[in-house]
């Protein structure tokens, strides 16, 4: 009798530990495969090798910015939201990038997705973000592009094609993806 009243206590717990193990599971892969909001399907948007849709957005100082503008340079062009963990650890590594001297002729293009000023506004003034940052409120660049995991990013040669896309956290400030990003566009 001893032996199942034991037995009973037990199993409540073990299987609360194998709740908090599967809710850990999701987690995790949520955080490092991306973040997904409004999962409505996409057209596959722009693709590697061909021409970047050209964009007209205003940036937080209520510019107009237009992606063909920067014909000649190469463009880094990152998807991202505040609400998304993976997104705000980018961010932080795009600013140390977008800082750094060592990365020549690189224009960093932070295209916010879904959120207002204010909440863009409250994000970057806690992050202490000075690289440009252009608002897509509506949604319409992220489906022009078919974005629906976030952060993605875009980089974009001189002559406006797309060299490379890259999903999920990336560390843009390894001495790998500086070698790498000092090279594209010379090919």
């Amino acid at each position: 009798m001893l032996r199942m009243v034991s037995r009973i206590r037990t199993l409540p717990i073990l299987s609360i530990a194998t709740i908090l193990c599967v809710l850990a599971l999701v987690g995790s892969s949520l955080c490092f495969s991306g973040c997904r909001r409004n999962e409505a399907l996409y057209e596959p948007g722009a693709m590697v090798g061909e021409l970047a849709p050209d964009v007209s957005l205003v940036d937080m100082a209520g510019r107009q910015v237009v992606l063909s503008q920067f014909r000649g340079q190469k463009v880094l062009l990152a998807f991202w939201a505040s609400w998304c963990p993976p997104c705000q650890t980018e961010m932080s590594s795009l600013q140390r990038l977008h800082d750094n001297p060592a990365v020549g002729n690189l224009k960093i293009l932070a295209v916010n997705v879904g959120e207002s000023k204010e909440q863009i506004a409250s994000f970057v003034a806690r992050q202490q973000l000075s690289l440009p940052i252009l608002i897509d409120a509506e949604g319409i660049v992220q489906k022009r592009y078919g974005v629906n995991q976030l952060p993605i990013v875009f980089l974009v040669d001189g002559q406006g094609i797309i060299v490379a896309r890259h999903f999920g956290l990336r560390d843009w400030n390894s001495r790998d993806v500086i070698t790498e990003l000092n090279q594209f566009g010379r090919e």
